[in-house]
């Protein structure tokens, strides 16, 4: 009987294993921007350093701009591309004198983030 409780215990803390890592797996990944005044969609975004928190099990991304803790979640498509790229680049284009970003390619990763989905949630 002793056997087959250590082996059922086993068990147990191998389940709970997974699920710690299962847990931790879902959490987004943290990157770091700068970005000047713009616009995602309709939200209003003050030129600095942002935090922008990558959620891979959900079509969005939240910016934390890192000098007052704002937090804004925008939709965003994120994308695995073939390779990586060298430095990060944020695409934008003059809609009505105001920088609309489309597009964030993080220096180091795979990762496009395309902001042509929508407005902030």
């Amino acid at each position: 009987r002793s056997q087959k409780m250590k082996s059922i215990g086993f068990s147990m803390l191998a389940i709970l294993g997974l699920l710690t890592v299962v847990t931790y797996g879902d959490e987004p990944k943290g990157y770091r921007v700068m970005l000047s005044d713009s616009k995602i969609g309709t939200a209003e975004l003050n030129g600095g350093e942002y935090k922008m928190l990558v959620h891979r099990d959900e079509p969005k991304v939240s910016l934390v701009e890192v000098r007052t803790g704002h937090s804004i979640d925008v939709v965003a498509k994120v994308e695995n591309v073939d390779k990586k790229f060298a430095t990060t680049e944020v695409y934008s284009q003059d809609v009505n004198g105001v920088k609309q970003i489309s597009e964030i390619r993080i220096g180091g990763t795979k990762l496009r983030i395309d902001f042509r989905q929508g407005p902030p949630l």
